[in-house]
């Protein structure tokens, strides 16, 4: 039900090389065998020392930024070689939260041409997508493209904006596409972390659970909530209880948003704003794109 989201491991100001190393073993040892990375997170020379002898006790899953088909395939021989293996599991097209995006992902030299490569050549397993902002972009790649899985915002604070359970959790469920759900304790902002991973991982649909962890404790306390038989789903009066925590945050992020709560204020749920083409972003736009 859980997977280690990595990308705190890769900020060395907060967590040293080899406190990652032991984070991930230590992560491993408590039942968490799923690891969720992507070159841009910093973390994969740390997953790649661990994966020199424990490859084969985890479900590895990265992802790529780039968008032409060259350029993919590039990114992936690089992580390959960070990671210290010769495969994964899954590899995700980053961040679909534009429609030019998913056009870049999807022209005749894009990423999904570099995907179906990879797996051809025995790279990865399966093929997925990602995305923050728009969940119906998500939806109409599912559409589009039989993706093994989909990684989503999917918090309580994601349910009151952008409502993937109704633009995206129908299609995924009639496609049997697995859902892995992320920013479901909003980054930690939400102050009921407990009711917020029961809220997401009740969803009907939803595989598991990706969650970003810096040290033991977080380790330990995730672990804990999880424990056989596992989480129930929320009953009316935690709906409502979980509603009214993230609320607040909800309006207090839409003022940040705006410029009403100062030039200095970042939003605190930022994912709900990305606007980011990644392909102009990498500069790595397929040539036979067309918007």
């Amino acid at each position: 039900m859980i997977g280690y989201g990595t990308s705190p491991l890769g900020k060395e100001e907060k967590v040293p090389p080899k406190e990652a190393v032991r984070l991930l073993n230590c992560a491993i040892d408590r039942g968490i065998t799923y690891l969720d990375t992507s070159p841009s997170y910093g973390s994969e020379p740390h997953i790649g020392e661990v994966m020199k002898e424990r490859r084969e006790e985890v479900f590895l899953a990265t992802k790529v930024d780039n968008r032409s088909k060259e350029g993919v395939l590039e990114e992936i021989k690089t992580s390959l070689q960070k990671l210290q293996t010769d495969h994964v599991d899954l590899i995700q097209v980053h961040a679909l939260n534009a429609w030019a995006d998913l056009e870049q992902a999807m022209a005749k030299d894009g990423t999904v041409a570099a995907l179906e490569q990879a797996k051809r050549d025995g790279l990865v397993r399966f093929l997925g997508i990602t995305g923050h902002a728009r969940p119906a972009i998500l939806g109409k790649a599912l559409e589009e493209y039989p993706f093994d899985t989909v990684l989503v915002a999917l918090g309580m604070a994601d349910r009151l904006v952008s409502s993937p359970e109704t633009f995206l959790m129908p299609i995924a469920r009639r496609k049997k596409t697995g859902v892995i759900a992320m920013k479901v304790l909003g980054h930690g902002e939400f102050p009921n972390k407990a009711l917020a991973l029961r809220y997401s991982l009740g969803i009907e649909g939803v595989s598991m659970a990706i969650i970003g962890m810096e040290n033991q404790a977080h380790i330990d306390g995730i672990v804990d909530m999880v424990q056989p038989p596992g989480p129930e789903p929320l009953n009316e009066v935690e709906m409502e209880r979980l509603i009214g925590t993230v609320r607040p945050l909800v309006e207090e992020d839409s003022k940040a948003a705006q410029g009403e709560a100062g030039k200095e204020q970042r939003p605190k749920l930022f994912w709900l704003h990305d606007t980011k083409v990644m392909g102009w972003k990498q500069r790595d736009e397929p040539a036979l794109v067309s918007y």
